[in-house]
């Protein structure tokens, strides 16, 4: 059958080491991208010319001359797609070959299904595979009441994340003003939206980084993270009970 097309999105910020390996794991999809965007963002390194020089595919490449962060280089990327699917890909990381052909099946299987996700494996800086990101298999979590659950605890990461375009847009993209959480931001409002698909198995490789910024001061989860999560508590409070409400501040305060 004819899937509709997905334009990648890649984010990269003085990504020359690892952007090659990225590009890579989208050439070898067994289903292939329509596009593949990549968004330098104001980098001072090799990245620009890692993307223009790339000849296993077509990459387009916008370059932007102010440093605006990764929920923003991700907006922009959006915003110069084509294709109906967004995939996003950080720089450093990498996807399996099968990745997009079991999430494009998933995600025209049920018309309620606003994005779809899936295990992502832990990579080491030596190359040690660490296993699953979140420690557990979050299938189970799926569905249309994946918002409460994502409320509860983040188990989506940013490359495994296939969206349809025009419910991204819809609501408004990643929130740029968040420092850190944007992603979970965004997968809550996407899960509220409709239905999370689930592959059940690890098609992602994500290559932990000694500078991850979600690695960053606790400081910044009080001053980012929580007050996100408020913000939906107070927004969705008729759609929870006091018992939800208690069990998702005392998982996330944990």
């Amino acid at each position: 059958m004819a899937y509709p097309g997905v334009s990648v999105v890649i984010p990269a910020y003085n990504s020359a080491r690892t952007l090659l390996r990225a590009l890579d794991s989208v050439a070898a999809q067994t289903l292939p991208a329509a596009e593949i965007i990549v968004v330098d963002d104001a980098s001072f390194d090799a990245t620009a010319e890692i993307a223009q020089s790339y000849n296993k595919l077509k990459v387009k490449l916008v370059r932007l001359e102010k440093n605006v962060g990764a929920a923003e280089a991700r907006n922009r990327g959006v915003r110069n797609a084509t294709a109906e699917l967004i995939a996003f890909l950080d720089a450093d990381d990498e996807w399996l070959p099968t990745k997009l052909e079991k999430q494009v099946a998933l995600i025209t299987s049920d018309r309620d299904f606003t994005f779809v996700s899936c295990r992502s494996n832990l990579i080491a800086p030596t190359g040690e595979d660490l296993g699953d990101a979140f420690e557990r298999n979050y299938a189970a979590a799926s569905g249309p009441q994946a918002w409460k659950a994502l409320l509860r605890d983040n188990f989506v990461t940013t490359p495994s994340v296939l969206v349809w375009r025009h419910v991204f847009e819809a609501l408004g993209g990643f929130n740029p003003e968040l420092k850190i959480a944007e992603d979970q931001d965004m997968w809550i409002r996407l899960a509220e939206a409709g239905s999370l698909g689930y592959v059940s198995e690890c098609l992602i490789y994500v290559h932990e980084q000694p500078t991850s910024i979600s690695g960053g001061p606790f400081s910044d989860q009080t001053r980012y993270t929580l007050p996100m999560l408020e913000g939906h508590l107070t927004r969705l409070r008729s759609k929870l009970s006091d018992r939800e409400l208690t069990e998702i501040r005392g998982s996330r305060l944990l």
